[in-house]
């Protein structure tokens, strides 16, 4: 049998091997329904695996930056005590990850679990043919209205957004700017005056991890285009524009070399990395970086504790001359493989997740926002309380995820060669629409088919 080991109000289970007498057990019996202060609680994992059956191990696979975030790895410790059960987790390189996963569903090897965005990418997956459909599980109605589309397709809902909920704009180091006497700019001239005046001081403006590619980010210069360029994402998807015809997309690209001319981006960016920005955000030698608040608590932190109130939050002014905004967060969802050999459990592994003590538990304290009705225990970061009246006004939605054939890592090496000088911004959007295209045609999206 199990004894029963608690844990802020969850039922947590080791194994407890001993012969027992019937005495014992009765004794015991009724303490598994409470918590530590005596209360009865609903906190049980669905399915539970009896004492007779042996423990399954489940398989994860997900972006290696997300295997060992705090969110992730506490929810894997609490199924992990209560059921007995393990998961093994399959990390993918950042860079590719998108990539291997396509590539890992065409051939039918995935793990009992995946953990990726959503939108239009999951339509490369095939999620009809591949995940379970969770339409019809009691957490779905818990969901906030915001994340349900991204965890859609053809109507149907495929995962769990277990995940931070973040308000992206430029990080900035309080400190120097209080230092050199600068203010928080209102536009992107203003940005570009600060962006010099910290040159001069000998301090790289902005941290950009170039080597790594995916953080150059354009995405978030395509909210404010696709602002802008009113029905830009339909007329992508359904071939009626290019991205290189677009004017204010050929605006972000622009932004990327301004910025690299001018010196904003230091002299080094080609070698910085994206493991190494907590250290450069320490060292006092970078002002900015283009990110998202929670980076500040579940990496910044993590590394220098009590550096993160050292910064703030501003608008990023990627983009034409008007771009002023904040991007809305992204989900990653966890999917559960229906063709795999622990369905069952891997469901109730989800089911166990998505129960509202079990959530409340995992976001207690974390500094981020939340993506379900029921939480109550999660913290916005002060970076965003500080902000809350501008975030609300300037926010928009991401929209990349919801571009056929966009990718992050395709379109970030075309700014960067762009950037650089190695191309033209036209050149570098036309290799992307021929990206774009190709993944279109791939997946018989009539609009794209070439004539015969």
């Amino acid at each position: 049998m199990r004894q029963a080991v608690r844990h802020s109000g969850i039922v947590i289970r080791t194994a407890l091997r001993a012969c027992v007498g019937a005495i014992l057990i009765a004794c015991l019996v009724p303490l598994l329904g409470c918590n530590a202060n005596g209360d009865a609680t609903n906190t049980k994992l669905p399915g539970e695996i009896p004492d007779s059956a042996q423990p399954v191990t489940l398989t994860l696979m997900a972006n290696q930056d997300w295997t060992v975030r705090p969110i992730l790895t506490k929810a894997i410790e609490l199924y992990e005590n209560q059921s007995g059960n393990r998961i093994e987790m399959q990390a993918l390189p950042i860079d590719t990850v998108d990539t291997l996963i396509s590539r890992r569903v065409a051939i039918g090897e995935i793990t009992d679990i995946v953990m990726h965005f959503g939108g239009t990418a999951l339509s490369d997956l095939r999620p009809e043919r591949n995940f379970v459909d969770m339409s019809g599980e009691a957490w779905a109605s818990d969901l906030t209205d915001e994340v349900r589309p991204r965890l859609m397709k053809d109507g149907k809902l495929y995962g769990l957004p277990l995940w931070e909920a973040s308000t992206s704009g430029t990080l900035y180091n309080k400190r120097i700017f209080e230092k050199l006497g600068l203010k928080v700019p209102e536009s992107q001239d203003e940005f570009f005056a600060i962006c010099e005046k910290l040159k001069q001081a000998g301090i790289v403006p902005v941290y950009l991890a170039s080597k790594d590619i995916w953080p150059l980010l354009p995405q978030y210069g395509f909210d404010y285009a696709a602002e802008r360029t009113p029905g830009l994402v339909d007329a992508l998807n359904t071939n009626k524009v290019n991205m290189a015809d677009v004017s204010a997309v050929r605006d972000v690209v622009d932004w990327y070399r301004t910025m690299y001319v001018r010196g904003y981006f230091g002299n080094d960016s080609a070698n910085n990395n994206w493991d190494g920005l907590p250290a450069a955000l320490h060292s006092g030698e970078y002002a900015m970086v283009m990110s998202w608040d929670v980076y500040l608590y579940s990496d910044l932190e993590a590394k220098y504790p009590g550096m993160a109130q050292d910064f703030g939050l501003m608008p990023l002014f990627v983009g034409g001359s008007e771009a002023k905004l904040y991007e809305g967060p992204n989900a990653a969802m966890m999917m559960v493989n229906k063709n795999g050999k622990h369905v069952k459990e891997a469901i109730d592994f989800i089911r166990f997740l998505a129960q509202p003590d079990v959530l409340n538990e995992i976001y207690r304290g974390m500094k981020t926002g939340t993506y379900f009705r029921s939480v109550t225990t999660n913290e916005p970061t002060p970076q965003y309380l500080e902000n809350k009246t501008n975030i609300d006004r300037l926010t928009y939605p991401s929209v990349t995820p919801f571009i056929v054939g966009y990718s992050q890592s395709e379109m970030g090496k075309w700014v960067q060669q762009a950037m650089t000088g190695a191309i033209t911004t036209r050149e570098a959007l036309s290799r992307m629409d021929e990206f774009r295209k190709q993944v279109a045609l791939d997946r018989g999206i009539p609009e794209f088919h070439r004539p015969q």
